[in-house]
Order: structure tokens, then sequence, then C-alpha cells
């Protein structure tokens, strides 16, 4: 059982749906950003997640195991941890 499942046996099954780098992803209402990442498909060992609120930026860096609340139709976007290719 993932941390995503037995979050969301936790939570009594509330969910919302989010979008993460542009697609609809349903998570648990109280979560964590590494399983917000891995319901969207994404590595949370390579990505962190950032939660974006207007025109701020609220970065998960380091934080990937801290529970968080997210709310309906929030965004967020996933940055990679590794190398930045050259040209």
């Amino acid at each position: 059982m993932t941390t995503a499942d037995i979050q969301h046996e936790e939570t009594g099954g509330k969910t919302v749906t989010v979008t993460v780098d542009g697609e609809p992803v349903e998570v648990p209402k109280h979560t964590t950003p590494n399983a917000v990442l891995g319901l969207a498909g994404i590595d949370a060992g390579t990505h962190y997640l950032v939660r974006i609120t207007g025109r701020h930026q609220h970065s998960f860096a380091g934080r990937g195991e801290e529970e968080i609340t997210v709310h309906e139709r929030e965004t967020f976007v996933s940055v990679s941890t590794g190398p930045t290719p050259t040209a």
C-alpha cells in the first residue's frame, strides 16, 4: 500500500482535483508533496513540488514528506532536481 493509499483511507476518501504541470490530478485533501508527485506520475526522487498561488511560488524542496492540505483547483508544478541539459 502506498503513502497515497494510506492517506486516502485516513481522510475518509476526501479527495480534491488539483493541477500538476497543467494536468488534472485527483489527490487526498491531506497528503504530502511526494504523494502528489506520485499520483501525477512524476518521480519524487528526481523532482520536488511547487505550489503556485497567484504570482507567488511555495517550494516543497527538501520537504517532500511534510503533511500539507490541498484545496480544489490548486495549481502545482514539478521541478527536476537533475542536471540541466546544455546545447
